[in-house]
């Protein structure tokens, strides 16, 4: 092979800058390049040994198809084995282009740049995307559907899930699992969806049922989402192609009328917290009904939402303070969490649910009491406490030690 030799002279440069762009600039190169004696990486060269398809405007080499998710979506083009455009440059695993130098030239006298650089990229970017169409059909021709079906992100870069629509099965990223009670904020309480493990087929979801919900729980309430957790239904993500066969088995909870009846409701109240002020609703349980789908739950509280009644129910079997990430999710107008606030509002609900549910007065003061271990002078000592109509402690008085006994025991006086 003939060589040819170029010495470097009076090059404002120093050693590793030059030595980079070398590299950089002949990955491509259609022959061997020596640096110092040092043979130079080719790697996105079309003798490389990369398996590259000829089309209309040159040859191109698809990264990362031979497995699940393994594609890219950016690219790097080459013009007479030069590095002339590279798309976002975040990742190191890209498709190569080398384009038709008959057909597309460069900028002169640098060649450093595409002429008509816009409209050859968006011609670039149709036929990538017609290569790789090509690719997944064949692909999809040959494999089985739970592995065509991990293409699914680069089928949906590229606006290829239309090739979905006859597979017997569904991606997990097009579904979604209700696990935890169901919260306005997931960013600040935690996501109570997530994926199933696997894909799913026609039968599974058929059997299990599938369900839409577009409400804002802040805005609209979580009837929709505590009904559908109750039937343990799975959640459409809303991305496969409008003919997918999904669609058919798809039910839309908010084209349904939302009904919450309570059973034995008790009484209301209205808690005033730091952040938040709304009328509970005191009950046995509460039935959400849908079409003629009912569900029953007893130990999750419901916030109906401002578009609804814009008020909380409580059943029995729920003493916590959960509701309120429901209704508000304590951020500022700055959008950060004010984390102080919503504890004090959760410290003071659950106080108010125990004082609205206690069997009596006795039994709701000592569920409320505070711990006393870090005060030793305390122990053993009996008081009478007189509470206020508002329920502010009006006087704490030392009861006689004559009567005092020997476990600790409260005696309150309520006013009325």
């Amino acid at each position: 092979m003939e060589r040819h030799h170029t010495t470097l002279q009076d090059v404002d440069m120093d050693m590793r800058q030059i030595t980079t762009t070398l590299k950089r600039l002949v990955l491509g190169f259609p022959i061997p390049v020596l640096f110092n004696d040092q043979l130079l990486e080719r790697s996105c060269a079309l003798d490389c040994g990369l398996t590259f398809v000829e089309t209309e405007i040159g040859a191109i080499y698809l990264h990362g198809m031979d497995q699940p998710n393994g594609a890219q979506y950016e690219f790097d083009i080459y013009l007479q084995g030069l590095p002339i455009y590279s798309s976002h440059s975040y990742t190191s695993h890209r498709h190569i282009i080398h384009l038709d130098s008959s057909r597309f030239h460069a900028r002169l006298p640098d060649r450093d740049k595409l002429v008509d650089e816009a409209d050859v990229i968006k011609l670039v970017k149709a036929v990538l995307a017609q290569t790789i169409e090509q690719r997944l059909i064949q692909m999809k021709a040959t494999q089985s559907a739970e592995d065509f079906v991990g293409f699914y992100e680069i089928l949906r870069h590229w606006e290829l899930l239309k090739l979905l629509n006859d597979v017997p099965v569904v991606p997990p990223e097009a579904l979604r699992e209700i696990i935890a009670y169901p919260v306005c904020d997931t960013e600040v309480f935690g996501s109570f969806e997530q994926r199933p493990e696997k894909a799913m087929t026609r039968a599974d979801i058929a059997a299990r049922g599938i369900v839409s919900i577009d409400d804002d729980i802040k805005q609209d309430g979580a009837g929709r989402y505590l009904f559908a957790w109750g039937r343990d239904y799975l959640l459409y993500h809303g991305t496969l192609d409008n003919g997918h066969w999904i669609h058919t088995l798809i039910r839309h909870l908010n084209d349904e009328e939302l009904v919450i009846e309570t059973v034995n409701e008790t009484h209301q109240a209205q808690f005033q917290g730091d952040w938040c002020w709304i009328d509970v609703r005191f009950c046995e349980a509460y039935q959400i009904r849908l079409g003629r789908d009912v569900v029953e739950i007893r130990d999750h509280a419901c916030y109906q939402g401002q578009e609804n009644a814009d008020d909380i129910i409580v059943p029995k079997g729920d003493c916590s303070a959960q509701v309120l990430q429901q209704m508000a999710s304590f951020r500022s107008e700055y959008e950060e969490f004010q984390e102080s606030t919503f504890e004090s509002d959760s410290d003071a609900f659950v106080a108010f649910v125990v004082a609205n549910t206690a069997s009596d007065p006795a039994n709701a003061m000592q569920r409320l009491l505070p711990d006393f271990c870090g005060c030793p002078a305390l122990y053993g000592k009996t008081f009478v406490v007189e509470l206020d109509q508002q329920g502010k402690p009006a006087s704490v008085m030392a009861y006689p030690a004559a009567k005092s006994v020997q476990a600790q025991t409260l005696v309150a006086d309520i006013g009325s």
